[in-house]
């Protein structure tokens, strides 16, 4: 089908003047660049998203080891002169495994590239432009 509707619009574009084809270019080319700016608005919204959900995990895993510090270093003080610290720097040890877990899932969730899709349509783009003017 799209075959067919390529040939109609060819035949029909064969008809128009030089004013016309120029003109019917360059509102092919304003919906192109408003469909692209559609596509990026989205894909930074996503990863926008994606950003602050990293963000938040970071910032909590990072408070939690400020914590746990204070747990292990406050453990350390109370194990040199006296005997009962254990569960001060058991609870420091936790701690510090929760807000690494957090961390690495922070950091793993950051977006690597960003606009990736947005990216390779653009490629695509200038790709099927160059074949079609050579």
């Amino acid at each position: 089908m799209d075959l067919e509707s390529e040939r109609l619009e060819r035949s029909q574009l064969e008809t128009l003047s030089t004013a016309e084809l120029i003109r019917h270019a360059l509102d092919e080319s304003r919906m192109l660049v408003r469909a692209e700016l559609l596509h990026a608005k989205k894909e930074l919204r996503e990863e926008l998203k994606a950003a602050r959900t990293a963000g938040i995990l970071i910032g909590v895993g990072a408070v939690l080891s400020l914590i746990a510090l204070a747990c292990l270093f406050v453990g350390a003080g109370l194990a040199l002169p006296l005997g009962e610290p254990w569960d001060v720097l058991v609870m420091g040890v936790a701690v510090l495994a929760v807000a690494g877990l957090l961390l690495f899932l922070g950091v793993k969730r950051l977006p690597k590239k960003p606009l990736p899709h947005t990216q390779e349509r653009l490629k695509m783009d200038y790709q099927l432009t160059r074949e079609t003017l050579q």
